[in-house]
């Protein structure tokens, strides 16, 4: 929330966005439904929407597409963006009546999700000898010493999520980056992926407001602090390289807002889908080695971020379909991905990799994608060696409307035998 806006206004808008959302989606919108989240099976709605066409407009303005080829160009088109071309980015104040805005619906506390593709892509270069493809790898041991004491920890029966996901990650997250976070500093300001479609309500608006500013406070101090005495973390190597210290805390506050919950999401992702196929959790045990790819087929069959949301620059053709400039494109990653014309299959881990648009299209998603696919793939490597025997202990609980995370809260487990 900006501080020009009243609790108030906030409050009003984030409820005739919903109300969009609620009468649309019982007149069988199935993008409405889809972020809705309200119980409707995900992968459903997708094959749903991609049996309308490969591109179609939905009953809530949005072009939306779940076809793997429409989807892989749109996320390469130069002529789409995270933001308007030539107005605002918070619309909370416009008559939606009028405007028709569902995109940007909340402004999540000053999380940088929106954010031109051109800067991310200036960040990503400025990332790239730190924290980049080539040289996350470099933090695996750092990432490995700080979550086995949260392994070790764990009791014979634990929560998947809450005492074992966020806070290795958190240490995780912690230890590279050298920001002195908790899972419990982390927990809220994930909502921020999911809030930037799906509206959510006031008090949780509000809150993920306080957290991310809290967060943000603590990036800033650190990087001040390493400014003066540099230690063997990523600040300071960031620091070293010439950053701007703005830049760094930018960079930190992305890592930290949406890389922890991209790790989180794709860990207990994979968690969930290899011991729903024991043949599968067998072989990870057997060799642990196949953590990176368990993490990459996890990306494929449940990604982190399922839907990516643009704006159109210009006017484009697309599929057949005339996009007019300042229109609201959707991308859904998950559905893409699971096209069948695309040769997806079921989540397997032996055989080539499946096609996968997760974390592309030069987003924050793919700024932060490689240190959280380290720290996914050594916390799971870890899980497989030190936890062989865990079972799923009961059903999970998911976040209320979680579209574009499909975030699990709780997920009971049992360390077996």
């Amino acid at each position: 929330m900006t501080t020009t806006v009243t609790e108030s206004e906030l409050g009003r808008h984030l409820l005739t966005v919903r109300g969009f959302h609620f009468v649309l989606g019982a007149l069988g919108d199935p993008f409405a439904r889809l972020l809705n989240g309200e119980g409707d099976d995900a992968a459903a709605l997708g094959a749903e929407i991609r049996r309308r066409g490969p591109l179609h407009r939905s009953e809530l303005g949005a072009w939306v597409t779940a076809d793997a080829g429409v989807a892989a160009a749109l996320l390469a088109e130069p002529g789409l963006d995270t933001r308007h071309p030539d107005a605002g980015q918070d619309h909370v104040r416009e008559n939606l009546w009028e405007t028709w805005r569902t995109c940007h619906v909340t402004p999540a506390g000053g999380a940088p999700l929106t954010l031109p593709l051109a800067e991310y892509a200036r960040l990503a270069r400025l990332c790239d000898p730190v924290l980049g493809p080539r040289t996350a790898g470099a933090w695996r041991a750092d990432v490995r010493g700080a979550v086995l004491p949260v392994l070790d920890r764990l009791g014979p029966r634990f929560d998947l999520v809450t005492d074992l996901v966020r806070p290795a990650v958190a240490a995780a997250v912690a230890k590279v980056l050298g920001v002195p976070v908790t899972a419990a500093d982390l927990a809220t300001p994930g909502v921020a992926l999911d809030a930037v479609l799906c509206p959510p309500r006031l008090p949780v608006a509000l809150e993920l407001e306080e957290a991310i500013g809290r967060v943000r406070e603590l990036a800033r101090a650190q990087v001040a602090e390493r400014a003066v005495e540099p230690r063997d973390d990523a600040v300071s190597a960031l620091l070293a390289t010439g950053y701007d210290r703005a830049d760094v805390v930018e960079v930190c506050l992305l890592h930290l807002v949406a890389g922890a919950e991209i790790a989180t999401g794709a860990l207990t992702g994979a968690v969930e889908a290899l011991l729903g196929r024991p043949g599968q959790w067998a072989a990870l045990r057997r060799d642990p080695d196949l953590a990176a790819r368990a993490v990459e087929e996890t990306l494929r069959w449940a990604p982190p971020v399922r839907l990516v949301s643009r704006i159109a620059q210009r006017p484009l053709t697309v599929a057949g379909q005339e996009i007019e400039a300042d229109d609201h494109v959707v991308i859904l990653v998950d559905a893409a991905n699971r096209d069948p014309s695309s040769g997806a299959g079921d989540f397997d881990l032996a055989g080539e990799p499946g096609p996968s648009l997760s974390l592309t299209g030069g987003g924050y998603e793919s700024l932060v994608a490689p240190p959280a696919r380290v720290i996914a793939t050594e916390v799971l490597r870890a899980v497989a060696e030190r936890l062989p025997g865990i079972e799923i202990d009961g059903p999970p609980l998911r976040r209320m409307r979680s579209p574009v995370a499909r975030a699990v809260l709780k997920l009971p487990m049992a360390k077996g035998r």
